[in-house]
């Protein structure tokens, strides 16, 4: 039998191709669960086979291709109508089963509907080496946006590769999305329960509330053992979805005080189980009830013993996750409110055990949320405070920890906070010899292990974030090094996943004050190339989301406004001020962010209106532009006080244009956008 060298083997149909190189990045560049890794201490799913050349039209297989299934430890089929027609992908299934069986094969819907779009040999089973008269049932993940979606496909996919729990990888997974809010918080209720909703259907259907308990307990040990180890290797979670509600309704009829301390347990870890199922699957609407009722469960066990450290880090959790939904659901009083109780008990926690690391990350986790809901409230010092506070805390667990790979990320994060604070306050010295010290985390981390997506993130968001402070100081040479490794970063992640918006919203920053650098340096084919290639990111993050302000109105507006002051700048005057309007009546005047863009508008329109010879109209645009003032007082947007120097110019007020000049001036910076206008 051949060694052993594969993962897995990926059969596609080339007409699948995108999809599968999509896949074949995804799964090798997934890192593994520091505590879920197997014996070997293997830290990812490299290698898995993929590429290969057009097979010759004859009856054995290519001898390469042979050799990479014979040493796979398992087979992903990629099921479309077109695979299912493929006589490649059903030979290449045909030799897996008679090596291997049934066992180790992973179909993956791509397009069209089982059985039609699975190749014959997946359907029959194999004994023996040999296909045999018995069907074969394999239950496939569903990549298709109406079935698992992209994200919950590959977690299937991942568990049954590595035998590992699905619950465990989705918390995981779901834990990793929160990044904007700087935690990681372990929900350590949440998968105790697998299939909860299945029984209390039955259970609900019970007249004596004594009875029902008792049913309860029975069926909810059952679910915690053998149910749950059935359901979970098949991913299931649908399962749970569907019954969310009937379970909700169950504990809601319930009074808290009459039950024990183990049903209020089992309440809480089936309503937790809920609330991540739905926020698992989208529904953060449907989400906030359920961690409401598990924070109210939770909060009634602590009352009983308010000195459990147990109870009191369970109770953290539950806030955490009520103010992380209401959060996004723009219901920030009750957000506040939740995430301060959680920062409450983590710093109680942690005062008591200064050895418990778990702890003090908690207390770490909840100062940097603190810190966040004050950024984006434009509250920047006491923001700072936190967010300064928490990297400390984290610098000293990682220390202690030895400086593994994922808390040194977590490092270079809250320096990221720290960095992007103080530029916003207009200490742009203290964030680029911040953002130095976030960029020296990455670079061993990356020479180490280049393939880690999470370092290859942080590292292209700490670029981007420093070439355009350096842009904005004159720095050109260091700003082009900066923005360039950015763009490459991202661009790496697009070309494996074209639909990864997350490395396209990377990309923007870069790609927007390179484009604007190449322009002033006359690099003018170079800056149309660059600024297209942003226009194709916008686009398509815009068409991913068109609900998303940020990317439908914001960025496209940013984008038009670089471009009007660069390489659209000799478009028509009539068609400048036009969409000069047009982006005013778009952008929400109360984000933090509208205030520059709306002063630049007012710039555009006024040299639009000069060159139309509309003096007394052009005048009456850059006096607007000068009346806007900041949505958050404390932040100091250093391209709004450029926009605001030219239009003082453009009136002839050279003491306010000298004065807002000499504002850049003392805070180190002179923001490039303007400097096409003097050339």
């Amino acid at each position: 039998m051949a060694e052993r060298r594969y993962k897995a083997f990926i059969s596609y149909s080339h007409r699948d191709m995108q999809v599968a190189n999509w896949l074949h990045h995804a799964l090798e560049t997934y890192r593994l669960p520091n505590q879920e890794r197997g014996s070997k201490g293997a830290r990812s799913l490299q290698p898995i086979f993929k590429d290969r050349d057009e097979l010759p039209a004859a009856d054995n297989l290519g001898e390469a291709i042979e050799q990479a299934i014979r040493a796979s430890d398992a087979l992903i089929v990629l099921c479309s109508p077109s695979a299912a027609q493929s006589p490649w992908i059903a030979r290449e299934i045909d030799l897996y089963k008679r090596l291997n069986g049934d066992r180790g094969i992973f179909p993956v819907i791509v397009e069209g509907e089982p059985p039609d779009n699975f190749p014959a040999p997946l359907l029959v089973h194999y004994e023996d080496g040999e296909p045999t008269d018995s069907a074969s049932e394999p239950i496939a993940a569903d990549i298709r946006p109406e079935g698992d979606g992209r994200k919950l496909a590959k977690l299937k996919l991942i568990a049954g590769l590595t035998h590992l729990d699905l619950d465990t990888l989705v918390q995981r997974d779901a834990a990793r999305r929160q990044k904007r809010l700087a935690m990681v918080a372990a929900a350590s209720l949440v998968g105790m329960v697998g299939t909860s909703g299945l029984a209390l259907y039955a259970i609900d259907q019970r007249n004596e509330a004594r009875e029902q308990r008792a049913e309860a307990d029975g069926l909810i040990e059952y679910m915690l053992t053998d149910l749950r180890k059935q359901l979970e290797p098949v991913g299931r979670l649908e399962v749970l979805d569907g019954v969310g509600k009937r379970a909700m309704d169950y504990y809601a009829r319930q009074k808290l005080e009459d039950l024990s301390d183990s049903e209020l347990g089992r309440r809480a870890r089936a309503t937790m189980l809920v609330a991540e199922v739905q926020n698992v699957r989208g529904d953060n609407a449907g989400a906030l009830p359920a961690f409401q009722q598990a924070a109210r469960t939770t909060e009634a066990l602590l009352a009983r013993k308010p000195d459990d450290p147990e109870r009191m880090y369970n109770h953290g959790q539950s806030l955490f996750w009520v103010g992380y939904i209401a959060w996004q659901h723009g219901r920030m009083k009750e957000a506040r409110e939740a995430l301060e109780g959680y920062s409450d008990i983590s710093h109680e926690l942690a005062a008591r055990d200064r050895d418990n690391l778990e702890w003090q990350m908690e207390e770490a986790y909840s100062l940097s949320n603190l810190g966040t809901m004050d950024f984006e409230e434009g509250k920047l010092a006491s923001a700072l405070g936190y967010f300064q506070r928490s990297l400390d805390l984290v610098d000293t667990v990682s220390a202690k920890e030895g400086r593994p790979v994922a808390r040194q990320v977590e490092l270079g994060e809250s320096h990221s906070w720290v960095s992007t604070t103080l530029r916003d306050l207009g200490r742009i010295e203290d964030a680029i010899d911040v953002r130095r010290r976030e960029l020296a985390i990455y670079a061993p981390l990356r020479r180490a292990d280049p393939g880690n997506v999470d370092i290859i993130y942080a590292e292209a968001y700490a670029a981007a974030a420093m070439g355009s402070m350096l842009f904005d100081r004159g720095d050109h040479a260091g700003a082009r090094e900066m923005l360039d490794r950015s763009i490459a970063l991202a661009e790496e992640q697009i070309a494996a996943d074209p639909q990864n918006t997350f490395a396209k919203e990377l990309a923007r920053g870069s790609l927007r004050d390179r484009a604007l650098m190449a322009w002033l340096e006359e690099d003018r084919t170079e800056a149309t190339r660059l600024f297209g290639r942003l226009e194709e990111h916008t686009a398509s993050l815009k068409r991913a989301d068109p609900d998303n302000y940020e990317w439908s109105v914001e960025d496209p507006v940013r984008l038009a406004l670089f471009r009007a002051f660069s390489d659209r700048m000799s478009d028509p005057a009539d068609a400048l001020r036009t969409r000069a309007r047009s982006w005013r009546r778009a952008l929400k005047r109360e984000d933090p962010d509208s205030p520059a863009l709306i002063v630049g508008s007012h710039v555009v329109e006024g040299l639009a209106l000069d060159r139309m010879n509309r003096t007394n109209e052009a005048r009456d645009a850059y006096r607007k532009a000068l009346s806007i003032g900041a949505v958050t007082p404390e932040v100091v947007n250093t391209r709004k006080i450029a926009f605001q120097a030219v239009a003082a110019e453009r009136l002839g007020e050279r003491q306010r244009a000298r004065t807002l000049r000499n504002r850049l001036a003392e805070l180190g910076v002179d923001p490039p956008i303007d400097n096409a206008l003097s050339r």
